[in-house]
């Protein structure tokens, strides 16, 4: 992560503007974990774009990058970009998702609103999400059109919500075993989003 300065989160918390934007940008690492998942016929979708860093590279390796970001001053910054490079100053809650997306790109670890952009890809026709939200780790690669299975189904497994959240859910203990831990279960409800 970039030195933001001393006492950069001091006093944020999840509810503050600020907070998603106080964890980028990431470190190149991040970058080269999601631009390999990347193909070169893809029209990528970036959201939260921020200063371009990413979406500068995804150009280079496919069609098309469009990249979101609500901030003007860091697009402005940014320029010039390439031709297949389109930057939009827009606010993914207030904007109309364009259709022809292959694949969104959301390198957003505090993102608060993942069920809302995946849905939005999801309508775009989007198949595919390269993301570090979920897990708050490292990059992962979702299947946007993957069936969701009810909660009770990842007894004593990983999960990964449609929501968002990810965990282990709770099962016999007779039931783990080194098969059920490597698993992972796509949900499409979890106790986070569905409280009891």
């Amino acid at each position: 992560m970039a030195d933001l300065g001393a006492g950069h989160l001091s006093g944020l918390t999840e509810a503050d503007p600020a907070w998603e934007a106080a964890w980028a940008p990431y470190d190149e690492a991040t970058y080269q974990a999601a631009l390999a998942a990347l193909r070169p016929t893809d029209v990528v979708l970036d959201l939260g774009a921020g200063d371009l860093r990413f979406a500068r590279q995804a150009a280079r390796r496919c069609r098309r990058v469009i990249a979101i970001e609500r901030r003007l001053p860091l697009l402005r910054a940014a320029g010039p970009w390439p031709a297949n490079l389109w930057p939009v100053c827009a606010d993914l809650r207030q904007w109309h998702w364009p259709p022809g997306v292959t694949v969104g790109v959301l390198l957003m670890r505090h993102c608060r609103r993942f069920a809302e952009y995946a849905a939005g890809l999801r309508a775009a026709g989007a198949g595919r999400l390269i993301t570090n939200a979920r897990w708050g780790l490292g990059v992962e690669v979702i299947d946007l059109e993957a069936p969701r299975r009810p909660f009770a189904e990842a007894a004593g497994r990983w999960y990964a919500c449609a929501c968002g959240a990810a965990g282990f859910a709770p099962g016999p203990p007779g039931a783990l075993d080194e098969q059920a831990l490597d698993q992972m279960v796509e949900v499409r409800a979890c106790p986070r989003c569905e409280p009891p």
